[in-house]
């Protein structure tokens, strides 16, 4: 049968329009189109270190929690993770600056925040503990969070070391923000609230917890920047004792997340019960203009026991393909027998590191 020339052309135009689009469909990335949550599913959003943004580059900080509002409804982000080192100096002006940023989350996304050795000391010299965080985010402001659970008992003014409970992917989850280098009697404390929610998968957040190589601080180690040798830390645990004392004691202590140094790493091992325990760390703040806006998006599914794990930047529009900033969790699977590789964002350079559960035992190999 022979057809009109027009009548061909106009298949041969539906035909490329049609197939436009589909490519321009199947090009779209998660990070320029999240994909919408399925029913169970759900997001928590990390936030790293944005001290070089409180205090330089204050419009990535607004870029990066209007991001989070902006996908709330669609990913279903249940909870904002701040890993500390929110302001640079521990001044008025910076905490000016987070308050406004997170001020964009506000009736949207609820958020835990702890504190880094920036946040405390005079100009954020983490000489003492004193903070400027209890005038910037009082009180009222917690305790108008229905998700807020409450303070460390010995210190019922202070908001240094908080807990928060949330419900989602069909589980109850707990979320323990601790002190930059905490206490002795905070992690009694910690571990008193994790053994009351038992019925709770519990998520730790602290400043400084482990290196970029998979290693957890030790004092047993020539380790740069360990919590443990700051001044206002030096009555505080490090990585190590947090998980001797805290994290493996408690089997419904699940996930650790840190920041402190740049860039990512990980590691997972079996707490005292034998159950997998999945901890990080992220931090971008070495990256160009203190982080180009980078953030942590963990899409939870199967009732919270996967996550997919990548690292995005609202700013750059991008996905960060360095090794260790995309991943996937199982929290059902045995624990790994080494860390994932560290990336570092100034040369793409990894490094890998073999561990025993002995810190006595490390042996580093360069890749």
């Amino acid at each position: 049968m022979n057809y009109p020339k027009q009548t061909l052309l106009a298949w041969a135009c539906t035909l490329f329009l049609l197939t436009a689009a589909f490519c321009a469909a199947s090009a779209q990335s998660p990070a320029t189109a999240p994909a919408s949550a399925a029913a169970d599913d759900f997001t928590l959003v990390v936030l790293p270190d944005t001290q070089i943004y409180a205090m330089k580059y204050p419009a990535t900080f607004h870029a990066q929690t209007k991001w989070i509002a902006d996908n709330a409804a669609k990913l279903n982000i249940k909870y904002v993770l701040h890993l500390g080192d929110i302001t640079n100096n521990n001044i008025p002006a910076q905490w000016l600056v987070a308050r406004q940023a997170m001020a964009r989350l506000d009736g949207k996304v609820p958020c835990a925040l702890t504190l880094g050795n920036h946040d405390i000391g005079p100009g954020g010299n983490s000489a003492d503990r004193g903070t400027l965080l209890g005038k910037y985010f009082p009180m009222a402001y917690w305790k108008a969070l229905p998700t807020f659970g409450g303070v460390y008992d010995k210190e019922p003014e202070s908001l240094a070391n908080t807990f928060h409970v949330f419900d989602a992917g069909g589980r109850k989850w707990l979320v323990l923000a601790l002190e930059f280098a905490p206490r002795d009697d905070v992690l009694r404390w910690a571990g008193q609230v994790a053994a009351a929610h038992k019925d709770r998968r519990a998520i730790v957040i602290t400043h400084g917890y482990m290196y970029p190589d998979g290693l957890r601080y030790d004092r047993g180690l020539q380790q740069p920047y360990n919590p443990a040798r700051y001044r206002a830390g030096r009555d505080g645990n490090d990585g190590q004792q947090i998980w001797t004392k805290l994290v493996s004691p408690n089997e419904n202590i699940r996930l650790v997340i840190c920041g402190h140094v740049w860039t990512t790493g990980r590691r997972s091992d079996a707490n005292a019960a034998g159950k997998t325990v999945h901890q990080m760390v992220v931090d971008y703040q070495r990256a160009a203009n203190g982080g180009d806006g980078y953030l942590r998006v963990m899409k939870f599914s199967h009732g919270g026991e996967q996550a997919e794990v990548y690292d995005y930047s609202p700013v750059l529009d991008k996905i960060n393909p360095d090794p260790g900033a995309s991943f996937h969790l199982d929290f059902s699977a045995a624990p790994q027998s080494k860390p994932q590789a560290a990336s570092q964002p100034a040369t793409g350079k990894t490094t890998s590191t073999d561990v025993t559960n002995d810190p006595n035992k490390i042996k580093k190999k360069k890749q």
